[in-house]
């Protein structure tokens, strides 16, 4: 048996081989796929539905195995591997949920093939059904509703109604029912119901509303009662009782409140509260009792007459200045029904002063604070406000000073201040005893300030007072008379130099003083040059005088000076500007005498060479001429004095001397020019010998000052009596007037 089994297995191997091998080598080819819905491709809710693919493929020899695949919206919804050329699927019975995009596709090894996309749709909903439980609940009691549609897939929301009203959304479960919990509090029946909405792929669609189920609420019986002892004429002191009731509610699951403004009491059952009745009681009280989020109130008014009203603290008098006296006393009204005895108690700062109805005192700072007074009666204390006394201090003497300086011929500022006493504050301004001004303070500081004009000497500054008063009775204040020191401006300056005069010798020291003869203390003086924008020289001095020194004086330093003279009155005044020269040296006009010396000596020598050049004999004849000139430059005669001395040796000729004399000054031209010439030096020494003027000063308030300047006419003596030596030295010379000879020709 064994071994036919073996011969049986392998014969089937075999032909199983063949069969591959045949189908392997079998060619294929797929013409067409088809879809088709059955009965049609729009049906209604609950139709039996058939879904048929069919494919159509050419083959060689052996029939190639399938694989179908059926896609709803892009998604494969069934798949299957057969050998058939058809598909089908039932849809039994088709919902909503079903329509969409339809495509069927085949797979042969590895070629696929899909039909046309086919859209079914299924029109209808199934109609819900609502289930709710219990039926009969009490209010703030919870129902159970179910909403369900069996036969529905897909993804499914469920909407709840009461009384027309939406409740709640609850999404689906996987079996298409969905249950909410539903509190119900309103009395009566209500009316409850429920649709659904189904979300397909491109569309949504809503359901028909479900079936109406009744609901009935009943009142839950935990209303209070709400009861106040006693009801009428209720005063302050008197015991008052309030009661919660709910005796017809049986069970402890309930809250009961007592409420005014504030929670007074609470308890699980009903109760009673007391307490001792007072006008602040008065007002409405709240009986509530709550189970769950049920809620019943019931309410009731309290009203509660004063005993005895609030005391008031009253000062009499009202405003009181230290060392006066004043009364406080404490008052209240009372029931005149109940007429209770009150007992009254002063206090100051939480401590107690005394008892009674008023204390008196004396106003002081010590007795300065906040005071109240308490009523008690019947075990009722009442407190007044606080009263606070300030005893109110009369002004102080008050104190005047000035604001800055006080500067003669100028506005300026005073200030009169108190540091005590009670605002407001009148200060009077007097001058001389007479009303000049008056500012009424009312703070914060105590303090006014007067503008004053000016004052025309210093003595009247102390004429000023200030006088102080505040409500404080038959209290006047006068502050001392006006100490303050006063500035008095500058007078214009004057600069004077020292040596005095307008010109200086070079190399002296000159010293320039700038003086005032008004003004305050401390003095600054500047010293300036005419054209010059800024002072070469700043000193301060408490003297009325400044002064400045220029050592060694050069010629540059001649020329225009002024000052300016300025004090803490900020003005600053100039001086008239003075010039002043600077003369040379004395050696230097020494040296300018030597020099016209000696350039008058070599005048005299050059024309003396000249002239007897000039005269040289012609033919043999020697002359010798001698000229002497004299002249007197102080009073401007020239005299002349000439001698000729020709001597004429014969020659071999005729040997006849001849003798000629004749003036040589004018013979020659020359000698005529000579003379001129000699003038114009001398007037040219004496200009060397004057000593160069000042500069001119361009100051139009100072006219032009005459000038101490040495003119050269005093060195010309020195400089001329060097020129005459020379001719005197020559005594043994003949003196001879020619003036009227003349010259015999050869």
């Amino acid at each position: 048996m064994e071994h036919q089994a073996l011969w049986l297995t392998l014969l089937l191997t075999g032909m199983s081989t063949l069969w591959q091998g045949g189908e392997a080598q079998s060619e294929f080819t797929i013409d067409w796929v088809k879809l088709t819905f059955f009965p049609g491709a729009m049906v209604d809710s609950g139709t039996n539905l058939t879904l048929h693919c069919e494919a159509k493929i050419s083959y060689s020899s052996v029939k190639p195995a399938l694989t179908f695949r059926l896609l709803l919206d892009g998604k494969i919804i069934y798949s299957k591997n057969t050998s058939d050329t058809m598909l089908e699927l039932n849809l039994a019975p088709a919902r909503a949920s079903n329509s969409g995009f339809y495509k069927c596709e085949i797979r042969i090894r590895n070629k696929e093939m899909s039909s046309e996309t086919q859209r079914l749709t299924i029109s209808g909903l199934q109609t819900p059904t609502l289930r709710v439980h219990p039926s009969t609940v009490y209010e703030g009691d919870e129902v159970t509703a179910t909403c369900s549609a069996p036969q529905e897939t897909g993804s499914i929301s469920f909407h709840f109604y009461k009384d027309s009203e939406y409740i709640t959304l609850v999404q689906s479960s996987s079996n298409s029912t969905a249950t909410a919990i539903v509190k119900v509090f309103k009395l009566g029946n209500i009316h409850m119901y429920c649709n659904y909405q189904l979300s397909m792929s491109h569309t949504t669609a809503l359901s028909s509303n479900s079936n109406t189920v009744e609901v009935s609420v009943k009142e839950l019986g935990i209303t209070p009662l709400i009861g106040i002892w006693p009801q009428l004429n209720i005063v302050e002191g008197d015991r008052v009782s309030i009661s919660c009731n709910v005796s017809h509610y049986t069970r402890n699951d309930v809250e009961i409140f007592l409420t005014k403004d504030k929670l007074l009491h609470k308890d699980h059952t009903s109760f009673r509260h007391s307490f001792q009745a007072k006008v602040e009681d008065s007002g409405d009280y709240v009986c509530k009792t709550e189970k769950g989020n049920v809620q019943k109130t019931t309410s009731a008014k309290l009203d509660v007459a004063i005993l005895f009203s609030t005391p008031v603290l009253n000062m009499a008098p009202v405003e009181v200045f230290e060392r006066q006296n004043f009364t406080l006393s404490c008052k209240s009204s009372t029931n005149t029904q109940r007429k209770p005895n009150v007992n009254y108690s002063l206090y100051k700062e939480q401590h107690r002063l005394k008892s009674g109805h008023s204390l008196s005192l004396t106003a002081s700072q010590a007795n300065n604070g906040r005071y109240f007074c308490v009523a008690e009666a019947k075990e009722i204390r009442k407190t007044s406000t606080q009263l606070t006394v300030t005893a109110k201090v009369p002004v102080s003497t008050p104190v005047i000073r000035v604001v800055g300086r006080v500067i003669l011929g100028r506005p300026f500022k005073l200030v009169c201040e108190s540091k005590l006493g009670m605002l407001p504050i009148t200060f009077t301004l007097l001058r001389d005893n007479k009303f000049e001004a008056e500012v009424n303070v009312t703070g914060p500081f105590r303090r006014a300030l007067f503008n004053i004009s000016s004052i025309p000497s210093r003595q009247d500054v102390h004429s000023f007072v200030c006088q102080a008063r505040n409500q404080a009775p038959q209290i006047i204040r006068l502050s001392q008379p006006l100490d303050a020191p006063v500035i008095e401006t500058v007078s214009k300056p004057v600069l004077t130099l020292d040596p005095k005069g307008y010109t200086v010798t070079e190399g002296m020291n000159l010293t320039l003083c700038c003086s005032v003869h008004q003004g305050t203390a401390p003095f600054t003086f500047a010293f300036y040059r005419d054209g010059a924008t800024s002072p070469f020289f700043n000193t301060s001095s408490s003297r009325k005088q400044g002064s400045y020194t220029i050592e060694s004086v050069r010629r540059d330093h001649g020329g225009g000076y002024y000052c300016q003279a300025s004090n803490e009155a900020n003005e600053t005044k100039r001086s008239d500007s003075v010039p002043f020269g600077v003369n040379l040296a004395g050696w230097k006009k020494a040296a300018i005498a030597a020099l016209c010396f000696l350039l008058l000596l070599v005048i005299v020598i050059i024309l003396i060479l000249f002239l007897k050049k000039a005269q040289a004999p012609r033919h043999t004849k020697r002359t010798k001429e001698l000229s002497v000139k004299s002249t007197r430059p102080k009073s401007g005669d020239p005299m002349r004095v000439s001698l000729t001395l020709d001597f004429e040796e014969n020659n071999a000729v005729n040997g006849t001397p001849s003798v000629m004399g004749q003036n040589v000054w004018s013979k020659n031209v020359s000698s005529s020019e000579s003379d001129n010439q000699s003038s114009e030096e001398e007037e040219q020494c004496e200009m060397l010998q004057y000593t160069e003027p000042p500069p001119t000063q361009e100051v139009d308030t100072i006219p032009a000052p005459e000038q101490d300047t040495v003119t050269g006419e005093a060195e010309v003596p020195d400089c001329k009596q060097d020129t005459v030596d020379e001719p005197q030295s020559q005594s043994a010379l003949a003196y001879v007037q020619l003036n009227h000879s003349e010259q015999k020709p050869v």
